[in-house]
């Protein structure tokens, strides 16, 4: 009876919280397919009006993640890139989970909620395994993961960045390729508008895999990916910069 009850609580646990971060997302329970269906869908109609998005070279970006698991590091300005960018991706049949940090859960109801919803949260500051194996299972299960490895939202040019280099470590276990993204639009720190409407515009590079890199080594492999990732992320977000100069 012990034993019985001891499985019991392990199994509630799991469906509480950490199965939703291990298992994929078409393997969840039908209510929570339904509810990640109807959330989405509505954020994505809401987003639509209220931050319209454009994707620049969209069916590119869609036959490389489509059935592929690959790692999406993107800058990060505000909590609308990642609202915009996942639901779009999703409704063009690409599931897209975002790494964020533990911090998010401090209430409940948050974390029952954005686990439930793809999230994978990690404990930045730590070896966070649980969270690693999370991100490459999802990976090699033909999932996307999203990082932001900048660890917060950059609000304006003065704001010293210290990039979180875990990503390539996660790709390298997974066996899969870097896209590197950026994003101008989604936040006005200058207030160079005359309104508040956010305009996303979002750029991707191609894939970088660990083959093309000029590095030998694991660690070594691993560093020059950071390196190689975040730079071709700040070399596309100069460029929509320079393209779109009422953008930030």
């Amino acid at each position: 009876m012990a034993g019985e009850a001891k499985g019991s609580r392990a199994r509630s646990e799991k469906v509480k919280g950490f199965d939703y971060v291990r298992s994929g997302i078409a393997d969840y329970p039908a209510p929570t397919r339904a509810l990640l269906a109807f959330c989405y869908f509505v954020v994505y109609v809401v987003g639509r009006i209220l931050w319209p998005t454009t994707i620049e070279n969209e069916g590119a970006l869609l036959a490389e993640t489509r059935g592929h698991g690959r790692m999406i590091v993107m800058n990060h300005t505000s909590m609308v890139e990642p609202v915009v960018f996942i639901t779009r991706m999703w409704r063009r049949g690409v599931f897209v989970r975002p790494i964020y940090k533990l911090d998010f859960e401090k209430v409940a109801i948050l974390r029952w909620f954005f686990r439930r919803m793809g999230g994978i949260p990690v404990d930045r500051g730590s070896a966070d395994l649980g969270a690693i194996r999370a991100a490459k299972d999802a990976l090699q299960r033909g999932e996307c993961v999203l990082v932001y490895p900048e660890g917060t939202r950059i609000k304006n040019d003065d704001q010293k960045i210290k990039v979180h280099g875990g990503f390539a470590m996660i790709a390298q276990m997974a066996k899969t390729d870097v896209i590197p993204t950026a994003v101008v639009g989604a936040a006005d720190p200058y207030h160079t508008r005359r309104t508040r409407r956010r305009t996303p515009v979002i750029a991707h590079g191609s894939p970088i895999s660990f083959a093309s890199l000029d590095a030998k080594g694991r660690k070594a492999q691993t560093s020059a990916m950071e390196q190689t990732a975040m730079s071709r992320v700040y070399a596309l977000r100069d460029d929509l910069r320079a393209r779109h100069p009422d953008l930030w």
